[in-house]
């Protein structure tokens, strides 16, 4: 018995559709070459280099910028204090007022050193605790400025410290101002006054802590101000 061949026929128009070389979307896919997939990674490659590079540009340079920015800052703010009393007098030389404020704080620096420098400094300073709102500002100031003063020998800041505050797993750094002993039932305890810092360096708040319970790290003053 002879078997029947079926055949099929697809029509022209299909034909058309199902192969057409100029439709990217229809036509099969085109291995890439291997030219091509070594510029794509030697492009990879550079960009990757070129922003590494970028970045340590950046990292190197901005902390030299804003130095920078502030000096400068500072001496144009230093300046601003005599250079008004110069431009009256005609002279127009930049930094003239910032030289004189320099020997202006050293003149200071030598009369309040001195018996009737440091009278008047004391009767000025009784008038400004007297002061409701200046006064926190100017303690806390002066506490810093004390601390890292070359003529006392007692500091305000006896020792750097760090505390677990505001809660238990969180610690702040701070700096310890005096130590006081607590007599209770169940004997004498020793806490020390800590000074935290909060939004900056001369406002903050005081906490009593367990002299056991504070952390000192091996830090001078002057490291643990530098921190802050």
């Amino acid at each position: 018995m002879a078997e029947e061949k079926e055949s099929t026929s697809i029509p022209l128009s299909q034909a058309a559709e199902a192969v057409d070389p100029e439709d990217p979307a229809k036509s099969p896919p085109r291995p890439s070459s291997p030219t091509t997939s070594t510029r794509k990674a030697c492009c990879a490659v550079l960009q990757s280099w070129v922003s590494r590079k970028f970045m340590t540009g950046c990292v190197v340079l901005f902390p030299v910028a804003v130095t920078f920015f502030i000096t400068w800052w500072f001496i144009q703010f230093v300046d601003g204090f005599f250079s008004p009393l110069y431009a009256k007098l005609g002279i127009d030389i930049f930094g003239l007022g910032f030289l004189t404020s320099l020997v202006f704080i050293f003149l200071v620096g030598i009369f309040v050193s001195s018996w009737v420098g440091s009278t008047i400094f004391w009767v000025g300073e009784w008038f400004i605790k007297k002061m409701p709102f200046v006064r926190h500002i100017y303690s806390a100031s002066k506490q810093v400025s004390t601390a890292i003063s070359p003529d006392q020998n007692t500091t305000a800041f006896k020792e750097v410290a760090i505390i677990r505050h505001p809660r238990i797993g969180e610690y702040a750094f701070g700096f310890i101002t005096s130590t006081v002993v607590l007599q209770t039932d169940k004997g004498d305890e020793e806490l020390c006054s800590v000074y935290v810092p909060t939004n900056h360096l001369y406002i903050g708040d005081i906490f009593l802590v367990n002299s056991e319970e504070i952390i000192r790290p091996s830090l001078s003053i002057r490291e643990g101000i530098g921190t802050k």
